[in-house]
């Protein structure tokens, strides 16, 4: 990210859930002089961070930090959860381990 990226991302932050208009954002980041010039003038900004995958927009246009997904349950943390769902997770225990390797065909039991 650039300085103005920078500073642009560091505006959004203050209002995490909020989607704030490019005006607003032009307004408060950078210089006064800037934005009495070009009062959309961090929209392109704007719009590389939404392709980098930092931004999101509403059909407004106006923009918010992306929100991380719901679900940032780790599987170590899944696995004490009762009732968790694993999806297609298959667990091997142990025992089903230690099970198999003595039935391997190529393990000799008499060595």
């Amino acid at each position: 990210m650039n300085a103005q990226e920078t500073e642009i991302f560091d505006f959004l932050k203050r209002f995490p859930q909020l989607f704030v208009s490019v005006t607003e954002i032009s307004k408060n980041v950078g210089n006064r002089k800037k934005f009495n010039e070009d009062r959309s003038w961090s929209r392109p900004f704007l719009r590389r961070m939404e392709m980098d995958g930092l931004l999101e927009s509403n059909p407004f246009g106006e923009y918010r930090l992306k929100r991380p997904p719901d679900d940032t349950t780790t599987f170590k943390h899944a696995l004490t959860v009762p009732g968790f769902s694993l999806g297609e997770t298959a667990i091997i225990t142990l025992d089903e381990a230690e099970e198999g390797i003595l039935n391997a065909p190529e393990t000799d039991p008499q060595i």
